[in-house]
């Protein structure tokens, strides 16, 4: 894929699965509504959750989003984590976010509950690959 390839796939409202590591050293993988943009995958979370303390602890991750019916077409990145705690414009991430996977109409009704999630991890992709064919 070129990157226009890879920014038409990313915008799309696929799950992504984040990978980190443990603790222990072992991968720990947890799937995630995310938003790409500028290069870089956001996700809305809880700052308290393992796969973002994971994160904190070590920064390099990887982040795989792939179709589940045929052409199978996905993206793998690999890159750094930036764990953001209340940063500007958090409110307007948030919606981006959810608006991606629920109809707009609904979005400020989800959200409503999670006032408390102050918490964006920001990965900074520097090695992107997809394709538009899996296996």
């Amino acid at each position: 894929m070129n990157e226009e390839e890879l920014q038409v796939f990313l915008d799309r409202s696929l799950t992504a699965i984040v990978a980190t590591a443990g603790r222990t050293g072992n991968v720990h993988s947890v799937p995630v509504w995310y938003r790409f943009a500028e290069g870089s995958f956001r996700i809305w979370t809880d700052g308290s959750r393992a796969w973002v303390k994971n994160a904190r602890r070590h920064p390099q991750m990887s982040i795989a989003v792939a179709e589940h019916e045929a052409p199978f077409a996905a993206v793998i990145a690999r890159g750094t984590a930036e764990v953001l705690i209340d940063p500007p414009g958090m409110d307007a991430e948030v919606r981006a976010i959810v608006a991606r996977y629920i109809p707009e109409a609904e979005v400020d009704a989800y959200i409503a509950p999670w006032t408390s999630l102050r918490t964006i991890v920001r990965i900074e992709a520097s090695d992107i690959r997809g394709w538009a064919r899996g296996y």
